[in-house]
């Protein structure tokens, strides 16, 4: 038959394995089995229709992975415009940016509340715990100089809805008529620290921002990354730098702004060399 959806590592990874299986297909053994069908290629389609069917194999299933966007199949798709064959699962994944295990060699630090920006490298988090405004930053150091591609980071309660401007918000990958954050969600993202003895609240996502690197901390590069935030998840992607330092800096503003927080951060490293 074929290999199962239900509860997949590589359907919930990086999502150019979805995409990149549905653009130009799939043959040959599988985690050391071999399947009697193939997985017809169906970049036929367009990048919506590619988007929509990766985005419900990824959320249905027992899967739980962030949702995709017509603009990711259309990268993947001229990235892999000259690819004549199906892919063979090796192939693939040899292909796909790769997951730097974030570990207590990272150093995170940031322009406010330095004390919990260690926390935005897992699921802990970092806010910011005032209202976001331009300037505020986040960082990472990670041991060694690394080939990135990728920056991702969630923002918000772990699986909940997110919020700005003083508004209940859309929970990531959903569309309008999604369920407004709860009472206690939203005290929950609102109310200062200080009046509660404990961890910092979760915020909402970036209004805007721009990503940087650096090899030495010292001089950045310019953006590899800018745009609006608007979902619980923040993916940022580019042509491979080498990089040692990552700043990802909220250059928006907005009344009644939430505070910013990250948790999670990923970077990505690339199989490519800068400039291929």
């Amino acid at each position: 038959m074929a290999p199962p959806l239900a509860a997949s590592a590589r359907v919930q990874g990086h999502r150019n394995y979805v995409i990149g299986t549905l653009l130009h297909g799939m043959t040959g053994p599988l985690a050391g089995k071999t399947y009697t069908q193939v997985m017809l290629p169906m970049g036929t389609q367009t990048d919506e229709w590619i988007a929509n069917i990766a985005s419900y194999v990824r959320n249905q299933f027992g899967n739980s992975a962030p949702f995709i966007t017509p603009e990711q199949v259309a990268r993947m798709r001229r990235a892999t415009a000259t690819r004549k064959g199906m892919w063979t699962p090796t192939e693939l994944e040899a292909s796909l940016p790769r997951l730097l295990p974030a570990d207590p060699t990272w150093k995170a630090t940031a322009s406010h509340n330095v004390e919990r920006a260690p926390g935005g490298l897992t699921l802990a988090a970092w806010t910011t715990a005032a209202p976001q405004a331009p300037n505020m930053w986040f960082q990472v150091e990670m041991p060694r100089i690394e080939t990135i591609t990728e920056v991702q980071f969630d923002s918000g309660p772990p699986g909940g809805a997110v919020r700005r401007g003083g508004r209940a918000g859309i929970p990531a990958g959903r569309g309008r008529g999604a369920a407004a954050a709860t009472p206690a969600q939203a005290a929950a993202q609102s109310e200062p620290a200080a009046g509660r003895g404990g961890p910092p609240p979760f915020g909402s996502y970036p209004i805007a921002y721009r990503v940087q690197m650096s090899k030495d901390g010292k001089s950045w590069s310019a953006p590899v990354g800018e745009g609006e935030g608007s979902t619980a998840t923040t993916i940022v992607t580019f042509r491979p730098v080498e990089a040692k330092f990552i700043r990802v800096t909220q250059t928006g503003s907005a009344p009644d702004a939430l505070p910013w927080s990250v948790l999670n951060f990923r970077v990505y490293a690339s199989n490519r060399r800068p400039g291929d």
